[in-house]
């Protein structure tokens, strides 16, 4: 038959497609989500402070805030939530935190001891408390 080509002809190209196909599903992006790893996830605790700038964007969302654990002088912390999308789902807006807001923040401190903190939950002055976290 004119135009047909034959299946056997087929079998060649069909399985390196799938092969390729196969390869590229399970090779895993570089870098393309930041690791717990530079947190120490065995010690959680909280830190009260006043927000002093918000970055509700993507990869993650960004607080920065003034606050002391207890025993420890007041200093500046960056405070690295769960994506947008995530947080969105857990009821958080882009506008549920502001600068000048009071919270209470539970997480999770960078292993260097740089003020650097992976975030859990955060109390605000009323009493809610939101999830910011998948790990939770």
């Amino acid at each position: 038959m004119k135009g047909n080509v034959p299946i056997a002809g087929l079998a060649p190209a069909l399985c390196l497609s799938f092969a390729l196909l196969a390869t590229l599903g399970v090779t895993p992006p570089a870098s393309a989500h930041h690791s717990w790893a530079r947190y120490d996830a065995d010690h959680v605790f909280t830190i009260e402070g006043m927000l002093t700038s918000v970055d509700f964007s993507n990869p993650h969302v960004i607080m920065h805030f003034m606050g002391a654990g207890e025993g420890e002088t007041r200093t500046e912390w960056t405070m690295e939530m769960d994506p947008p999308t995530l947080l969105i789902r857990f009821g958080l807006k882009h506008d549920t935190f502001a600068a000048g807001m009071a919270v209470k923040i539970t997480g999770v401190r960078a292993r260097t001891g740089v003020p650097v903190m992976r975030a859990l939950t955060i109390e605000t002055q009323d009493g809610t408390i939101y999830r910011v976290s998948s790990r939770i």
